[in-house]
């Protein structure tokens, strides 16, 4: 039917150019006819052609270009919402982390990455440490700053291609692609440092955080599921062992 109608358009469209030039061909010549020229000479036919483009370009622009402008600008307006509408999917509206919708589909993007070309790849669960007790002593919006500052500590402290999303709670998960383990922990313990080191601003007060995190390795032929439940193990072995941990588990 879109289609259809398009095309619909378009023979509408060419219908009224031609009509525009047969009328004002018709003008021109009776103009330069009346005038005294003779309408089989050179000048004569080089000042008609000339008048006709003066005469049929603004109509033609009109008729033609205006309609093809405002369907261009109709259409980009709606990619660029679709677009924004999709960023605002996989987006967490308070620290504009990726979502765990966004960050489980860049994961999944990673493994894939990692499978084919067979390069490492290190999943990290990391998780605020007695974040429950900011919220009851100081409320949510002291809890909201906390989450916002810790973002910009994983944007200081991670490289550019590694990639982390809020993925519940104070919950995060980190993706570091073309890392291994040794690695992937220097870069966990530097994120577990800055957070030791910072001073919260709660509002009423500054206080001093921990956080605990978990990672594994990605092993080819592994799914999604188990890379996350193995993390999440090596999480929940560092808030076991006292919290303020990072802790390492390899795939089977």
């Amino acid at each position: 039917m879109e289609m259809r109608g398009e095309a619909g358009k378009a023979a509408k469209a060419m219908v009224a150019i031609l009509a525009v030039i047969i009328v004002a061909e018709l003008l021109i010549m009776l103009s330069l006819s009346a005038l005294g020229f003779d309408l089989n000479t050179p000048a004569a036919t080089f000042l008609d052609a000339l008048l006709l483009t003066i005469v049929v370009a603004p109509p033609i622009y009109w008729v033609v270009l205006t309609p093809i402008r405002r369907e261009y600008d109709k259409r980009l307006e709606a990619e660029i919402e679709a677009q924004e509408m999709s960023r605002v999917a996989i987006t967490d509206p308070l620290t504009h982390l990726m979502n765990r919708r966004g960050i489980t589909v860049g994961l999944l993007d990673a493994m894939a990455q990692a499978e084919r070309y067979r390069t490492p790849l290190i999943v990290a669960m990391a998780d605020i440490d007695h974040f429950k007790e900011i919220n009851d002593t100081h409320g949510h919006k002291a809890g909201d700053r906390v989450l916002r500052e810790v973002t910009a500590i994983f944007t200081e402290v991670l490289r550019m291609p590694d990639k982390v999303g809020r993925y519940g709670g104070e919950e995060f998960l980190i993706i570091m692609p073309h890392t291994k383990l040794a690695q992937g922990r220097k870069i966990a313990e530097r994120i577990r440092a800055s957070v030791g080191k910072w001073e919260f601003d709660l509002g009423s007060k500054k206080i001093h955080l921990t956080i605990s995190i978990g990672m594994t390795q990605f092993k080819p032929g592994d799914d999604l599921e188990k890379l996350v439940s193995l993390a999440d193990k090596a999480l929940y072995d560092a808030k076991q062992g006292g919290r303020n941990l990072v802790v390492a588990r390899k795939m089977q």
